[in-house]
């Protein structure tokens, strides 16, 4: 049963006004902060428990604000009633009794302009969140495989990370709590040419990359070229003020320690004296590309107009850990609407 707050007020006369019956879906008490989402652990098991009726689906939506918990009647100003509704597609809408307002509760929020089942949503996005194949997402979705339904959605969730990304991930580095310089990595590489002269010529994308040693926090931006200037901006733009850089010897980050007026520690790999010094060295950065040469030879060789958005997919992944994926997209998307 979904919690009941009686609105309890009379017109004169003994008319009731206002709503009657639950003004929200959740106590306010059980909404999650984003440590509470970030430590849950799911499957599809569990999940597919949380949602054996529609009203269990929407507490664990409204629970972690990716719908509305409560609506306000724009004509009266009171709390909504939230309403059995059988003919809609969640079972439930937000009514005012007395103005005759009524609002989907999927309204505003990331998935207002579907009508597949709310459940049926949530499985896509954590088979997403877990990198499963299209056509295992269909199934355990309850999806047909044929239409672009599948594609679609795994491309809504991917714009959602892009955006994370882009909210919480721009920059990387900076002074820890000690107010010690942290360690970022940095290189550049090259995706989608022509290797050794075999096959069709392509001219590829240059990728600028760093690397928070530590915490695995990464930036892949794409540039257009590896010329000191536009490294030095992608730098200042992505690592803050006071961090440890390290690079390997190419001339375009000669400059590193003079950006302005030397808001950086800059030290360069070289190979021939590598093991003198055994914190130099940039392994991380080098195992992230060949992890993602790998990632976007899978996704991205029949779609390269989408690579952009792959790298930010990518960098979230990456940045959050396989194992926090799921929870940060919930997070991410809790963001972006709002509710």
């Amino acid at each position: 049963m979904l919690h009941a707050f009686v609105y309890a007020a009379t017109m004169p006369g003994g008319r009731p006004c206002g709503p009657r019956g639950p003004t929200y879906i959740v106590d306010a008490a059980d909404i999650k902060d984003d440590r509470a989402v970030l430590l849950e652990q799911w499957n599809l098991a569990r999940l597919g428990g949380q949602f054996a009726e529609d009203s269990s689906c929407l507490k664990w939506l409204a629970a972690r604000s990716l719908i509305a918990n409560s609506v306000q009647c724009p004509t009266c100003g009171q709390p909504a009633s939230l309403t059995l509704n059988r003919s809609c597609a969640d079972s439930y809408g937000w009514k005012c009794r007395d103005c005759r307002f009524k609002k989907a509760v999927r309204a505003g929020s990331f998935f207002e302009h579907s009508h597949l089942p709310l459940n049926a949503i949530v499985v896509m996005m954590y088979c997403w969140a877990v990198n499963m194949p299209q056509t295992f997402v269909s199934r355990e979705a309850g999806i047909p495989e044929s239409g672009h339904t599948v594609i679609d959605w795994c491309n809504f969730f991917r714009d959602e990370a892009a955006k994370y990304v882009d909210n919480r991930l721009q920059q990387i580095g900076g002074l820890d709590n000690n107010n010690q310089p942290l360690v970022v990595e940095i290189d550049t590489t090259k995706y989608f040419h022509r290797k050794y002269h075999r096959g069709t010529w392509r001219s590829g994308h240059w990728v600028f990359g760093a690397i928070e040693r530590g915490s695995g926090k990464c930036v892949l931006v794409e540039v257009t070229n590896r010329e000191a200037q536009t490294l030095e901006r992608e730098i200042q733009q992505h690592i803050l003020p006071g961090t440890h850089i390290v690079s390997d010897g190419w001339a375009g980050y000669n400059n590193i320690q003079q950006i302005a007026g030397g808001i950086y520690m800059h030290d360069v790999i070289i190979h021939q004296h590598n093991f003198d010094n055994p914190d130099i060295h940039i392994q991380n950065v080098k195992n992230m590309w060949m992890r993602a040469k790998r990632t976007f030879r899978r996704q991205c060789w029949s779609s390269r107009a989408l690579f952009p958005t792959y790298l930010k997919e990518f960098a979230f992944r990456y940045s959050v850990g396989q194992n926090g994926v799921f929870s940060n997209l919930i997070l991410g998307i809790a963001e972006s609407y709002q509710l």
